[in-house]
C-alpha cells in the first residue's frame, strides 16, 4: 500500500542585508503558525543573502522542482501579513498564482494587481481593489504569492527578470499567460498586507499632516488635550530636582570620607 504524497512547499524570502524588526517578528510568527498549522504539509526554506530579487527567486523555483514541491510561497523581507490565516487565504485562492492585497511603495500607492487594458495595448496598474474577496487579474506583485510548480514545470529558464521598464513578478505572469492562456492569476483582497515604507523625518512641513493622520488612526486622541500633557510639567521636574538633589548629595558624601582618610 503506497504512502499518500505529502504537500511540499518551499518557501522563498529575499534578505538584501538586513530586515527590518517589525518584519523579523511577523514572519517569526508566520513561521511558528505554519508548522503548528499544518502539520502535514513539509516546508523547506530558501533564504539567500545579499542575492537580487530576480536571482533569488529564480533560485527558489529551481529548489522547488529540485526537491518536486507542489508550491512556491514568496514572502518579501519587507512585507507584514497576519501569521494566523495568510498561507490559507491563498490557498483558498484555488489559482496557479495565488496573491495578497498589496500597495506599492512609493506615489501614488497603488495596488500590486494589473489588468490588461486594450486601450493601453498592455497591462495597467489597479489603482484600487475590492474590500474583501477574491479577484482574477493579468498580473500580480509577489509580495506574498503562492506559485504553484505545474506552471514553473512548463517553462524555460529564467523564470524571473527584472528590466528596465518591468519587475520580475510581472515579467513572470506574462510569461505564465503566454504559456498557458488559462493560468489563474488572483487576488485574495481579504489577505491585506502591509509594506514598510521608509524612515521618516518630523518637521514642520509634515507635522500637521502626522496629527492629523494619527488621530485618524487612532480615533480616542481627540479626547485627550494637549494641555493634560504632565510629561513636562510640574511632577517631572519635581521628579528631576529629588534625583539631582540625591546624586549631589551622595557626591558630596564621598568626597567627604575621601577628606577624612587623609
Amino acid at each position: 500500500m503506497s504512502e499518500t504524497k505529502r504537500l511540499k512547499i518551499v518557501v522563498g524570502t529575499n534578505c538584501l542585508t538586513e530586515v527590518q524588526y517589525p518584519t523579523y517578528t511577523n514572519h517569526c510568527q508566520f513561521w511558528f503558525r505554519l508548522g503548528r498549522s499544518y502539520p502535514d504539509i513539509d516546508f523547506i526554506c530558501s533564504h539567500p543573502a545579499r542575492m537580487s530579487i530576480d536571482r533569488m527567486r529564480n533560485m527558489t523555483a529551481k529548489v522547488a522542482l529540485e526537491v518536486d514541491a507542489d508550491y512556491v510561497l514568496f514572502l518579501d523581507d519587507d512585507v507584514i501579513i497576519n501569521p494566523n490565516y495568510g498561507l490559507k487565504q491563498l490557498l483558498d485562492c484555488n489559482a496557479d498564482i495565488a496573491a495578497g492585497k498589496v500597495c506599492v511603495r512609493g506615489w501614488p500607492f497603488n495596488y500590486m494587481a494589473f489588468l490588461h487594458n486594450p486601450l493601453l495595448g498592455g497591462l495597467e496598474i489597479q489603482q484600487d481593489v475590492p474590500k474583501t474577496g477574491i479577484r482574477d487579474y493579468d498580473a500580480v506583485g509577489f509580495s506574498f504569492a503562492l506559485v504553484s510548480t505545474n506552471i514553473l514545470r512548463r517553462m524555460e529558464e529564467p523564470y524571473f527578470v527584472t528590466g528596465i521598464n518591468n519587475t520580475e513578478d510581472i515579467y513572470f505572469c506574462v510569461k505564465a499567460r503566454q504559456i498557458d492562456k488559462k493560468c489563474s492569476i488572483r487576488v485574495n483582497c481579504d489577505c491585506e498586507c502591509g509594506h514598510i515604507l521608509w524612515p521618516e523625518v518630523l518637521f514642520e512641513k509634515n507635522r500637521q499632516s502626522y496629527i492629523k493622520y494619527f488621530k485618524e488612526q487612532n480615533p480616542e486622541l481627540a479626547f485627550i488635550k494637549t494641555s493634560d500633557n504632565k510629561d513636562r510639567g510640574s511632577d517631572y521636574l519635581a521628579m528631576v530636582k529629588t534625583v539631582t538633589s540625591h546624586e549631589e548629595k551622595t557626591k558630596n558624601n564621598k568626597v567627604e570620607s575621601g577628606m577624612r582618610k587623609y
